[in-house]
């Protein structure tokens, strides 16, 4: 029997789970599976469970810039929901984004809401359809179940509607709700007769599987205690494996390397990189004890000898009070080099903006210890069709892992006699730049072509499994040619992060004369894009190279080891020296689908 009823706006609290205030964004959780006590016109109090099932809930209001209100009012806007941040994660719970704007109003809110003085937020949402699961009895509410609903409204309130979790309700805008109503004049078919052994026999061998899986993924990841918890707590193998991820993703992120030594503030600025390529150039460490020690130290933990001096990982962090202005690198050697515009900062920055890679979003894992396996999802839960009485086959995500292990690279800093006898900061933090710079050059060409192949990392262009898209006229693409780009990765289920085309300075040219079509006027490239997405240069890159991909899916891994080794024959006759610089790292590419590059 179904019914239909008048309903309001119904507002739930949100749980605001982090806060950004340098983007000024605050990302809620704004709806779970938990029954929550509602009135429903005609039927009194409920429980009412807002289904997160595929199909059930419309994110298209949220997804399309929704507004952020304040006190419920429409006409008082302070920010927006940011677009397509609105999802449905593996737990079934509702997230957005919310970012506040620039208006004097907006900045004091937002200022409120990440010092907790207003913590009232709460989300509006309509429900079209519920389905009865459960009908009222003696000491029990009827519970229904909503299968068609959609978030309506984000408000930031000083008393919310829902401070307890439990829903409000808004005074004006009505809707009409279908109800599938419960009736007790329904006909109750005969059931068939039912082989209990057979089907406790089934319920327990998916309960074993379930159990052996768990412990085996807990084993494996170190994680046994929470292995414990999940076969007690009946979670699903999905369920673990999410969670295992999210460890295992933290314990990298926070690991810190043998190379660093907690060095104190003082100490940090007592190190001296000119000091310590005195004395090994000299090979008179007198006046470079600390320096000499550090590197010792450094040495011990490693369990090898440096090439000529080890730099701690405290010092690459520090920052360094200079005088010279970093300047956006050339178009030779590495292409458009992100600059930076302030003076020097620490060498991992400088590296990280210094790198194309770092430009696009490569995601840079700095102060890794021994080899690491970054955790992915390899697969996805796979969904298959069972004829009636037959067992369905169980079919879990699969869990991986993205091998890193240090290899080491090794570059050339020149310095002339005279700047041998400097020792300022400005100085050292020039030389750290030119370092820097050295090493992104060196990842950036290891990121696209490196080999694997005698102590080189994999580059995307060699990467087993990634797409490849033919273009016709070598290092002359048409349009329907590079969108052959797009739509291999997008195949893949890929099409998403930070999106590029990476390509030659010649590509770039072509590509710039090339005219869409014989009407219109428009060229392929055009305000540095190609359909919508950006196009980045690199002289690194092989004659004719076209990579499109998401570059978030690059994994660049720092062991923190900086080996100094200065050489003194190649510029003798002038006084000076070559740094010979060594640098363990590692480069991955998490889903090779990710990328598509030209056949």
């Amino acid at each position: 029997m179904n019914r239909v009823i008048e309903t309001n706006i119904i507002r739930r609290a949100l749980v605001i789970e982090g806060i950004d205030e340098n983007a000024k964004t605050v990302e809620v959780k704004f709806s779970t599976e938990n029954p929550i006590e509602t009135e429903i016109p005609g039927m009194g109090l409920v429980d009412e469970i807002l289904d997160h099932g595929r199909g059930c809930i419309d994110l298209g209001r949220l997804n399309k810039n929704a507004p952020v209100l304040l006190e419920h009012n429409k006409y008082d806007q302070i920010g927006n929901v940011v677009k397509d941040s609105a999802h449905v994660g593996a737990d079934r719970k509702g997230r957005a984004l919310l970012r506040f704007g620039d208006s004097e109003q907006a900045t004091a809110i937002f200022k409120d809401v990440a010092n907790g003085i207003r913590t009232g937020i709460s989300v509006g949402y309509q429900v079209k359809k519920y389905v009865q699961e459960r009908a009222a009895d003696a000491g029990r509410r009827a519970v229904l179940r909503a299968v068609e609903w959609m978030p309506y409204e984000i408000t930031v309130t000083a008393i919310p509607a829902d401070v307890d979790a439990m829903p409000g309700r808004a005074v004006t805008d009505k809707f009409t709700t279908e109800i599938d109503i419960m009736s007790e004049e329904k006909i109750v078919p005969v059931m068939e007769p039912v082989d209990v052994k057979s089907a406790v026999d089934k319920a327990t061998k998916l309960e074993i599987d379930r159990l052996d899986n768990i412990r085996s993924i807990g084993e494996k990841y170190d994680c046994e205690d929470l292995a414990r918890r999940a076969m007690s707590e009946k979670w699903t193998v999905p369920q673990m494996n999410q969670e295992v991820l999210e460890i295992l993703e933290k314990k990298v992120a926070t690991a810190q390397p043998v190379t660093r030594l907690d060095l104190s503030q003082g100490d940090h600025s007592r190190f001296s990189l000119m000091r310590a390529i005195n004395a090994a150039f000299t090979n008179d460490w007198s006046k470079a004890g600390f320096e000499r020690e550090c590197s010792q130290a450094i040495e011990d933990s490693l369990s090898r000898p440096p090439q000529g001096f080890y730099i701690p990982y405290d010092v690459q962090q520090r920052s360094m009070d200079g005088n010279r202005v970093m300047t956006v690198g050339s178009n030779t050697g590495g292409g458009y080099l992100k600059g930076t515009d302030h003076l020097a900062g620490s060498f991992i920055d400088l590296l990280r903006a210094n790198a194309l890679m770092g430009s696009l979003n490569a995601r840079f894992l700095t102060g890794l210890v021994g080899d690491v396996d970054i955790p992915r999802l390899d697969g996805g839960v796979a969904f298959n069709w069972v004829a009636e009485d037959a067992d369905a086959t169980p079919d879990d995500a699969t869990l991986g892992t993205l091998a890193l292990s240090p290899k080491t690279v090794v570059g050339e800093v020149p310095i002339s006699r005279r700047l041998l006898k400097q020792s300022t900061p400005s100085v050292e933090a020039m030389l750290m730049d030119d370092m820097a710079k050295g090493a992104a050059l060196a990842i950036d060409l290891a990121a696209f072509s490196g080999t694997g192949a005698n102590g080189q990392p994999t580059g995307i262009t060699v990467t087993a499994g990634i797409g490849t898209s033919t273009i016709t006229v070598a290092g002359n693409p048409d349009r329907d040619e590079m969108i052959d780009f797009e739509t291999d990765v997008l195949t893949a289920n890929a099409l998403g992060g930070t999106l590029a085309y990476c390509t030659t300075a010649p590509v770039q040219g072509n590509m710039k004369n090339k005219n869409i079509d014989t009407g219109s006027g428009k060229f392929l490239m055009e305000n540095g894009q190609v359909n919508g997405y950006d196009v980045r240069i690199s002289t690194q890159l092989a004659a004719n190279t076209i990579v499109f991909g998401n570059y978030e899916d690059v994994i660049i891994g720092m062991w923190g080891v900086l080996d100094v080794e200065p050489d003194r024959a190649e510029k003798a006759a002038s006084g000076g020296l070559v740094l010979r610089v060594f640098q363990d790292c590692d480069i991955g590419i998490r889903h090779a689908g990710s990328f598509s590059k030209n056949a």
